[in-house]
Order: structure tokens, then C-alpha cells, then sequence
């Protein structure tokens, strides 16, 4: 099949979730002897190559006009669609927050190609929630019903888009990761170290985690809190800590290849993801779970308690108090740390096979396409 990927970031430009999704969805489908396009934004960078061949597949950037709340903006796509749009079997747009999808929704009623998108999660929170939730029920909706299938992570997105008034077709395949990747490493030394990996923005209620790491920081004084990424409130965030005077305790790297990161997960005696809100079981927290490492994570509607318990804790969004209680489980409780991060790691390889996420994935094109 010819295959057209939109997405408006990709790694390792972005080290993110969807990055991480549409890059390795990608690479194992030019593997499978798929031709596969990638068409994203060059995020503002006008030097960058315009068009490259890397892991198997080709990539196109396109000009960045603006970047209002960390939306690229890319006319040009408009253009390549309509003049290259009908050259492909099958155009999968990722995620109905971005430009370039909403975009692309309403180009494939003026191309002979089948569209399909990804829902990554309703909301990102990245803009204010009534600006959000007036664009998922106009602009997402719209992009949603111009699909000839739409794919979600989980039963309950899929729920959540039926209530949305999503009318066409949804299948539900789930995410998945590399468990040859990120595994247990046996020489690697346990360190008295929280990790955090992610984009440094408003939506994954870092600020939270910070000021909850501020109380621990006294109870354990040789504690610290790793936290791996980058993004717009950075610079917040790292003022957050020198107000605290945490900040010889708290390391940020910055982002950081993928094949350094099995590493960083096995030193980590906990993984605390405080997000607002996810498609499913966060990417990161099955990378941990992979490294047999236990997780702590905020309790979303979109994650059942139950995929998480017995491998990691909940704790309630936007609450200090209840960070601090659970990490500190975490840390007292030797045994039930070690006993969840097996667990973990038992899970994922039962359950969220990258392979398998690829397989469905392809497999629902040709269905489509016959």
C-alpha cells in the first residue's frame, strides 16, 4: 500500500507519545514493504530538510507559519493534498486537536483516497478547556465523521467519541511498545529517584508533582526527581523549583534519545505520571511497566483503576496531598514496589504488544480498501 501519515510532530524532533506512535507506526510499516510518507510540520525550523529518507520511510516537512498554543500551523498542506492526496491507498491523520488534521479531514472530501485518524485523547488541555471543548465539538467532531474509520486506544474512548456524536466507524486497537527495548536491566543500581517523562506542559499537571516533590524533598533529604523533557513551561517550572529551593534535587534533562531511556527506568525506584488527561494507558507508564518499574498516575477517566492496579497506585488530579501518599508508599514498601513492577512487566508483554498495535492497524487498511 501506499500509506500518507500526517502528523504535526514526530520523533526524535518531539519525544512525546503521538511522536513516538506515528515514528515507529511508520518505520514497522516501511519493514512490512509498505510505502510510507510521513508529512509533518519543520515546527518553525525553515533550515531543516524539506524532504528526507530516514527509517525506512520518507519524510516532508512543511513551512510552520505560526504556533498558537503549540498548534503548528502549515498551509502548505492544503496544496499537497490536493495535488498529491490521491496518489495514496490510505491518508492516517493523528489526533483532531492539530491543524494538519483538521486540515486533512476536509481535503479527503476532494481526493480519491480513503481517510482515516487517530484519537489520541479528547483533550489535551494545552489551551483553555472552553476553547477545547468547543473545537472537539465543532472542528473534532467534523474531523471525526469525515473518516472512513476512526481508531481509538480503549472501549471507553470509544464510548466517549459515540457520545460525542462520532457516527462513523471505530475500532479499538491498543497501544503498544518495544518489550526487547525496555526491559529489566540486571547491572543497573536502583537509585532513591522519582522520574517523570514527558512534555513539559500545562496538561500533564507537573506543577503538582513539583510542589508535592517539595514536601518530600524534607522528609527525604537525599531524594530527587528526574524529570526527562521538554516543552513551553520549562523555564516555569525550573523557577518553581529555585522557589522551593529544591533545585539541586530536582534534574532536568531535556530530551533524551529513546535507547537511553530503559536505562533511566531501571535506576528509577518509581515512575509518577500527573497528567490531566490520556487516551488510554499512558505510553510512558507501560515503558516503565516494561522496565519493571511500579507507576503512580493520575486517576483519569480515561484509564480504568483496574489496568492499573496491582502494577502501580492512583492518586486524585490536582492533588498535592495524594502524591505525596502514594510515592511515599512507593518508598517505605520495598516489597510491594518490587512485586508491582513484575506485575508490570507481566502485563505488558500480555496485553501491549507494539507488534500486535501495528498488525490491527494495518490489517483494518486492507479492510477498508476492499
Amino acid at each position: 500500500m501506499k500509506i500518507l501519515r500526517v502528523t504535526s510532530n514526530i520523533y526524535p524532533e518531539v519525544n512525546g507519545g503521538l511522536e513516538l506512535h506515528t515514528h515507529h507506526m511508520s518505520r514497522i510499516q516501511s519493514e512490512m514493504g509498505h510505502d510510507v510518507t510521513v508529512l509533518t510540520s519543520d515546527n518553525g525550523e525553515s533550515k531543516k530538510i524539506r524532504k528526507e529518507k530516514r527509517f525506512g520511510y520518507r519524510l516532508i516537512r512543511m513551512k510552520e507559519v505560526m504556533r498558537p498554543f503549540d498548534n503548528s500551523i502549515i498551509p502548505g498542506i492544503i496544496k499537497f493534498l490536493k495535488d498529491k492526496g490521491s496518489e495514496y491507498d490510505i491518508i492516517h491523520s493523528h489526533s483532531h486537536l492539530f491543524f494538519s488534521t483538521n486540515v486533512t479531514a476536509l481535503m479527503s472530501n476532494f481526493v480519491d483516497s480513503n481517510f482515516v485518524v487517530t484519537n489520541h485523547g479528547l483533550y489535551s488541555l494545552n489551551v483553555p478547556y472552553f476553547l477545547e471543548k468547543s473545537h472537539v465539538n465543532t472542528i473534532g467532531k467534523f474531523t471525526f465523521n469525515s473518516a472512513d474509520l476512526v481508531f481509538c486506544y480503549t472501549d471507553k474512548a470509544k464510548k466517549q467519541l459515540k457520545k460525542l456524536g462520532v457516527n462513523e466507524p471505530i475500532k479499538v486497537v491498543h497501544n503498544g511498545i518495544d518489550t526487547d527495548l525496555f526491559r529489566p536491566i540486571n547491572n543497573v543500581d536502583e537509585k532513591n529517584q522519582i522520574l517523570f517523562v514527558g512534555r513539559l506542559k500545562r496538561g500533564k499537571g507537573l506543577k503538582y508533582l513539583i510542589d508535592a516533590f517539595g514536601i518530600l524533598n524534607k522528609r527525604y533529604e537525599d531524594l530527587t526527581l528526574k524529570l526527562v523533557g521538554d516543552g513551553p513551561q520549562k523555564s516555569q517550572y525550573e523557577n518553581r523549583c529555585k522557589e522551593l529551593g529544591i533545585s539541586d534535587n530536582v534534574i532536568f534533562t531535556g530530551n533524551l534519545p529513546n535507547k537511553e531511556l530503559p536505562k533511566i527506568y531501571n535506576e528509577s525506584l518509581a515512575f509518577v505520571s500527573s497528567t490531566f488527561t490520556e487516551a488510554a494507558v499512558p505510553r510512558v507508564v507501560m515503558e516503565a511497566w516494561a522496565c519493571e518499574t511500579p507507576v503512580a498516575i493520575t486517576d483519569i477517566s480515561q484509564v480504568s483503576t483496574s489496568e492499573i492496579n496491582g502494577a502501580g497506585l492512583t492518586f486524585k488530579k490536582r492533588s498535592k496531598k495524594d502524591i505525596i501518599e502514594k510515592i511515599e508508599y512507593l518508598i517505605e514498601n520495598e516489597d510491594k514496589r518490587i512485586k508491582m513492577g513484575k506485575e508490570g512487566r507481566k502485563r505488558v508483554q500480555e496485553k501491549y504488544s507494539w507488534y500486535d498495535t501495528v498488525e490491527k492497524t494495518t490489517q483494518a487498511y486492507y479492510k477498508i480498501l476492499n
